[in-house]
């Protein structure tokens, strides 16, 4: 009997030693989790649908079955599926390796013009070509969309460009629903006691950080300077519809905070002001956001000035966003966490 007692002893110190290693995880940490990991879920299987569908109507429009207008408007909502991806570090998009595989830019010599230009004259004179890297990308289908090219021309490219895009969009929207890989890691990070929860926390708040400079770059890089405004280096210039993305970037990032969690958990946090600083930082910058798809028209003349006063507004917004925020939550992102891509 003495004997059984002390096993029973000992297996009670053992039960209570692991419990005492492994303390419950934060409620409000484990929400935030999910609803990061089902917002970011949903976004990559949104993207994947509209390459699915943009797939099909490039391969409808070179059968003479779809107006080139329809195949336009469908690349457009396929771009802004994207821009909800974009400025991504350490997950998916990383590790499969597919930053690149959706979008090159900034594209300062034109490389992606270039490139298509050099297969498209191959392909004039019946030599194979396998669009791939920047030839296949969302903007190598803005070339050929939106450039002076004939229907046959287009199509010499453009239902492999589609496939390509159709299949990377797959391959990002299987990577996040892959419950036992990167959401799982997420997970299991909450049970790694307080230094997982920490770096579990710091991944969350530093991804909108970095979305934010993603965002910021693409209005930074056409502004440049009043006398020297570029254009040409805006995210979508052949189609005049970078400050429409700009638009969808910062609409998106909104509701990454909003539905991702963030905000649930500030004020789970007893962070309501923070909450509400970001709400009205939020709501400052779309009013203020000028109208209109194109970049281009508000870098000339005195519509430059609406820019700057967009400008100022973002730059509020990235002050909460990169430091208030992370401050307020006793983080540190970083040196390295929001240098953007």
């Amino acid at each position: 009997m003495k004997s059984l007692s002390n096993a029973g002893l000992l297996a009670s110190m053992v039960l209570l030693t692991a419990c005492q290693s492994s303390p419950p995880a934060d409620p409000s940490l484990s929400r935030l989790t999910r609803y990061h990991l089902n917002y970011m879920q949903q976004q990559a299987g949104v993207l994947a649908g509209e390459l699915r569908q943009f797939s099909l109507d490039s391969q409808a429009y070179c059968q003479g079955e779809q107006p080139l207008p329809r195949v336009q408007q469908q690349w457009r909502r396929s771009f802004a599926g994207w821009t909800a991806q974009q400025g991504q570090v350490g997950g998916p998009l990383d590790e499969q390796d597919l930053i690149f595989a959706f979008q090159f830019w900034p594209d300062k010599k034109d490389v992606t013009g270039r490139q298509l230009r050099q297969q498209l004259n191959r392909a004039e004179q019946g030599q194979p070509v396998i669009p791939s890297g920047t030839s296949a990308t969302l903007g190598a289908a803005e070339y050929l969309l939106y450039s002076e090219l004939s229907r046959e021309q287009r199509c010499l490219l453009l239902p492999a460009v589609g496939e390509q895009l159709r299949q990377q969009g797959d391959t990002l929207a299987a990577a996040w629903a892959n419950e036992a890989d990167y959401p799982h890691r997420l997970n299991a990070m909450l049970g790694q006691g307080q230094a997982g929860a920490l770096a579990l926390e710091t991944r969350i708040i530093a991804q909108l950080a970095h979305r934010y400079d993603r965002l910021e770059k693409k209005l930074a890089l056409a502004l440049n300077t009043v006398e020297h405004p570029r254009p040409y280096f805006a995210e979508s210039w052949r189609s005049g519809q970078s400050l429409h993305f700009i638009r969808t970037g910062l609409q998106s990032l909104e509701q990454e905070y909003r539905q991702g969690g963030v905000r649930h958990h500030l004020q789970q946090k007893g962070l309501n002001r923070q909450a509400e600083r970001l709400d009205d930082a939020f709501a400052k910058a779309l009013a203020r956001l000028p109208a209109g798809d194109s970049l281009a028209n508000w870098l000339e003349g005195d519509s430059y000035a609406a820019l700057l006063r967009f400008k100022l507004s973002l730059d509020q917004l990235g002050y909460q966003l990169k430091q208030r925020l992370p401050e307020q939550l006793g983080l540190s992102l970083g040196f390295n966490a929001t240098d953007g891509d």
